[in-house]
């Protein structure tokens, strides 16, 4: 029996991930650890600052094919995160829920990033608080009205945050904490102001965790709303922080848009502590995730430029987890080699052994937990 089909918890799997990482190994003993998948590139909205209104995002293709995801069920088994989203809005994919079902049923909890409008029209609100533990992540750009619906085109602020107190209701009349529902909020000039009012609404409607994002400007048109000083983002979020102790609401920060060059590096290129020179670089995307496009593709990364490595109607993802390409492409990075498609990334980090040892401490002690 090969090491691929071996059966695989995932508190075991997690820890060999963890060795993968902090030993820079090229080829995997552990399966991947997160599974990505772009449910679909159609969207009901038009946000100014959405990759989907840059004139080169590729949308309105498809939806990722049901046996794609049937494929990859052996896999949800040792994952801890399954990730439901793309350059879209996830509940116009026609079998949204019974995706959602396969994926569940393996044991695994899906996380969904949505817009929320679409909630009571496709029966969600009923239908999710019934399928087991899963996250579900809003986007949500403004903490009034009128900064949400400029950049949430054409959502209405009151109908979201009715979908939102609606389905925290029905979670309370069902007893069950399913599904978490968290905030992601791009963080820009407009908006930097309100991350306090952003904190109330998400602890009046049952919100977990609040993700200020930096955004990213997708549409150059935009590049004036990029805050490109760190110390008052960072200001603006400890502010959050403050009153999210307060109202129970954990609030996190994605710095996002700066390259790794632009960030502190906290080893460096530094000795590791054992004599030994580090690798230079480590992304996550590359030794613990596969990314899956809405034509059942895989690629690296979301933001690989360089074309697919495999398709999962036809491949077997055991086989192109370890793939020439996949094991080229870690031992490019741990060497300090950089591809083109990973300059500029956010993803991208100095390699520093005891950060991601510890990461894997604090997952292994949250799976645990479960």
């Amino acid at each position: 029996m090969s090491l691929s089909e071996i059966p695989m918890g995932r508190l075991w799997n997690t820890l060999l991930s963890g060795a993968d990482k902090v030993f820079a190994r090229d080829r995997m003993l552990a399966r991947p650890l997160r599974i990505h998948i772009e449910v679909n590139d159609f969207c009901n909205l038009k946000c100014p600052h959405c990759p989907r209104e840059n004139p080169e995002s590729i949308k309105n293709t498809g939806n990722v094919p049901i046996e794609a995801i049937e494929r990859l069920a052996p896999f949800f088994k040792s994952a801890n995160y399954v990730g439901l989203t793309g350059n879209g809005e996830p509940f116009m994919h026609p079998k949204i829920f019974e995706i959602l079902k396969i994926v569940t049923a393996s044991g695994s909890t899906p996380a969904v990033i949505s817009n929320g409008t679409l909630w009571k029209r496709k029966g969600a609100i009923e239908i999710l608080p019934t399928l087991g533990p899963m996250i579900i992540t809003v986007s949500f750009d403004g903490g009034t009205k009128e900064t949400f619906e400029k950049w949430r085109k054409p959502a209405i602020f009151e109908e979201v945050l009715g979908n939102l107190a609606a389905l925290r209701d029905e979670k309370k009349r069902l007893n069950t904490p399913f599904p978490i529902v968290n905030f992601l909020v791009c963080l820009m000039k407009d908006n930097i102001g309100e991350t306090e009012k952003l904190v109330e609404i998400a602890a009046e409607h049952g919100i977990s965790v609040l993700t200020f994002q930096n955004m990213y400007p997708y549409v150059k048109e935009y590049e004036s709303e990029r805050i490109m000083d760190l110390a008052a983002c960072e200001a603006a979020v400890e502010r959050a922080r403050v009153l999210g102790r307060q109202r129970g609401v954990r609030v996190e920060h994605l710095p996002m848009a700066f390259d790794v060059d632009d960030r502190s590096a906290p080893n460096g290129n530094g000795s590791n502590g054992n004599g030994h020179h580090p690798p230079v670089f480590h992304c996550n995307n590359v030794w613990e995730q596969i990314h899956v496009t809405v034509k059942g593709e895989v690629k690296f990364c979301c933001w690989w430029r360089d074309g697919a490595i495999g398709d999962l109607t036809k491949d077997d993802l055991k086989d192109l987890w370890n793939s020439a390409e996949w094991v080229a492409l870690r031992r490019d990075l741990s060497q300090g080699r950089k591809p083109r498609s990973c300059e500029g990334c956010h993803n991208l980090v100095r390699y520093d052994r005891s950060a991601l040892w510890g990461a894997t401490k604090t997952e292994m002690k949250d799976l645990a937990r479960r």
